[in-house]
């Protein structure tokens, strides 16, 4: 009977032998993983054999907020730069006015989804539409509406300040 119990305790011994290599080989994996972790600018700054060096000159602070994340509600209004497009666009008479606000009156009906906004802006009253942050985008809305609206001079605004819903 005792060479099955030396059996059993080698058996145990090398169980006990492979929970601790196992475990030792995991803590060894996370350290190396810990310190493998930079950030962009790290990753950026670092210096490679045969290339150039990218510097990346930054206030300190910037350096807290990398790797952050904010914490937005759902529906939260951003105000960015982007691009709307002139459906209308008259002089600063009552007719015109009417003008623009038919014409937010047929792309409101037609196209719910779009955000319209129509403003006088001296000396004309204008009518634009959408919020987009890429041309492509507004692109893309604009040869959709020449196609299916009566209006034929449409303009894509650069530089305009949209709003965005997170």
């Amino acid at each position: 009977m005792q060479p099955i119990s030396r059996v059993s305790s080698m058996l145990g011994t090398n169980i006990e032998m492979m929970k601790k290599t196992g475990l030792l080989f995991v803590l060894l994996l996370l350290t190396v993983t810990a310190g493998a972790q930079q950030t962009l600018v790290d990753h950026l700054e670092r210096e490679v054999s045969g290339k150039g060096v990218i510097k990346v000159d930054r206030d300190a602070r910037l350096d807290s907020l990398i790797g952050t994340t904010m914490n937005y509600q759902a529906g939260t209004l951003v105000k960015a730069t982007g691009y709307r497009i002139q459906v209308y666009a008259g002089n600063n008479t009552r007719h015109a006015k009417e003008q623009a606000q038919e014409t937010e009156k047929f792309i409101r009906m037609n196209y719910p989804q779009l955000p319209v906004y129509t403003l006088f802006k001296s000396p004309r009253w204008l009518c634009t539409v959408g919020d987009f942050l890429y041309y492509e985008e507004a692109y893309e809305v604009m040869r959709k509406l020449k196609r299916e609206t009566p209006y034929k001079g449409l303009i894509i605004l650069r530089n305009q300040e949209i709003n965005v819903y997170l």
